[in-house]
């Protein structure tokens, strides 16, 4: 039977709901709550202009979006928020609006044969109230996307934005308030006490994208109310080059994947594995891509991002390291040019840490096995970038590594790719969302088994017994046991 749908009207000049500073995160949570009780189901109609007014308040709020996420930083090229926050959440927005009644229609599976004709079938409907605590390296698209695939599945949200991005999290609160229903979505700003208030609520689902560290106290204090967790975690991906491809290209890849954002992203190549012999290839190209960059290039976050990489770096060549370019690092400036590290080793911190910025190890292999190995030895990647020519390695490469994702021959792009999942793999994080997996994330896929009026089973339970264990035999296979064995 189908639901009548309604829709019912989007905020458009509303007063915004109260902020964080007029209502806490726990009343934030009880409105929403009472809200989800109220509307347990939200018309499809509904969630469609839900999303379509995200999108057509992105469309109309480009410019400031791009010019709040540049003052947050210190400098951001326009055209990597335009590309990374704006057009990638939009992108992700209208895939989930245009794909939303196939995934939330109910689906019917087999049932047993021998109980046709009874009906089986999938039910998907919304969790009730979930949460996202999003992060400030992408702080528009990995705090809308959730947030998109979450209302899509017709659920009430509470979203945390990063404090570290405090004007783009104010502008998102504005934004959310012109499209949205205060009844769908609370936006909580603060820093980590209200961080740890979401991550504390019983909560019908939460995801945390951030650091491992992070995550394991999110993951902590869910727990104590059994509320399920999605992590987007991050971690040490590789980008491993196969001896007989291109080192320029493969430099030119890489180096893409590692200027982005100034390598503020969970799934920036982390360190390079390179066939010995080819690091004097690398390091030109790589450096003639930083060139080309020029003043496009974004600003670490905020002074404790400089500091620590200027404390990753000292580290690295007291122990023995080559820094390259050679130049002395201006240690005032946000604005820090990518450098290449040769002769790391496990001794040094960047090969223990997820580096998070601008650095890039360069480590040497003799065998491709012998790389694989350094790779499967250590804690499962976020994204493992492989670079060949031959199907079967890059099977073999798949089919013997485990990451989170893979891009072959390129970097970052699996993250733009609306039908796959993205998650995390151990400690790089659990669950996944992105397309039809965020959607099912977000939701109860209900399992319904319906019986028929022609149902055989209670005519089978009233055969004589030496039936029923004919019949059983038969079901089961194998040999029963006799009497007196």
């Amino acid at each position: 039977m189908r639901v009548q749908e309604t829709v019912v009207p989007l905020r458009k000049s509303a007063p915004a709901s109260p902020g964080p500073k007029q209502e806490s995160v726990r009343d934030a949570y009880e409105r929403l709550r009472a809200a989800a009780r109220r509307e347990p189901l939200p018309s499809l109609a509904s969630r469609e202009a839900a999303l379509d007014c995200l999108v057509s308040t992105l469309q109309r709020n480009r410019d400031t979006i791009v010019d709040t996420i540049a003052a947050d930083f210190g400098a951001r090229a326009a055209t990597e928020t335009l590309s990374a926050d704006v057009l990638m959440t939009i992108q992700s927005l209208r895939h989930v609006r245009r794909h939303l009644r196939s995934w939330a229609a109910r689906r019917d599976v087999a049932v047993q044969w021998y109980m046709r004709p009874s009906r089986a079938f999938i039910e998907p409907q919304p969790l009730g109230v979930v949460g996202v605590i999003a992060p400030w390296n992408y702080p528009l698209n990995l705090a809308l996307a959730p947030l998109g695939a979450a209302l899509a599945s017709g659920n009430r949200v509470i979203l945390k934005p990063s404090e570290i991005t405090p004007r783009t999290a104010d502008l998102i609160e504005r934004l959310v308030s012109e499209a949205l229903r205060a009844d769908l979505v609370a936006i909580v700003k603060g820093g980590a006490d209200v961080a740890r208030a979401v991550a504390e609520l019983p909560l019908d689902h939460l995801l945390f994208t951030g650091s491992t560290a992070v995550g394991k106290l999110v993951a902590r204090a869910a727990a104590e109310n059994l509320v399920p967790v999605t992590l987007e975690l991050g971690g040490k991906s590789p980008a491993i080059a196969h001896p007989s491809y291109d080192v320029a290209r493969f430099a030119e890849r890489v180096a893409a994947g590692k200027l982005l954002n100034a390598g503020q992203t969970c799934i920036a190549p982390d360190y390079v594995l390179l066939p010995r012999g080819r690091e004097e290839m690398f390091v030109s190209v790589f450096t003639t891509a930083v060139r080309t960059a020029g003043e496009e290039l974004t600003t670490l976050v905020h002074d404790r991002a400089r500091a620590r990489m200027i404390e990753l770096l000292d580290d690295a060549r007291r122990k023995g390291a080559t820094i390259l370019p050679t130049t002395e690092l201006d240690r005032a400036s946000r604005r820090m040019t990518p450098v290449l590290v040769l002769g790391a080793d496990d001794s040094m911190r960047l090969m223990h840490e997820e580096i998070f910025g601008p650095i890039l190890p360069v480590i040497p292999y003799d065998e491709l096995e012998q790389a694989l190995d350094y790779v499967r030895e250590r804690p499962r990647p976020l994204a493992l970038y492989y670079f060949d020519e031959s199907r079967a390695r890059i099977d073999e490469v798949l089919r013997t590594t485990v990451s989170g994702g893979v891009c072959v021959n390129d970097t970052i792009m699996h993250f733009a790719q609306d039908e796959l999942p993205f998650g995390g793999v151990g400690a790089s994080g659990m669950g996944r969302y992105h397309g039809a997996c965020g959607f099912e994330t977000f939701s109860h896929l209900k399992g319904v088994f319906e019986q028929s009026r022609l149902d055989p089973s209670p005519t089978l339970m009233q055969l004589p017994r030496a039936a029923v264990h004919a019949a059983l035999d038969v079901l089961v296979g194998g040999r029963r046991r006799r009497a007196g064995e």
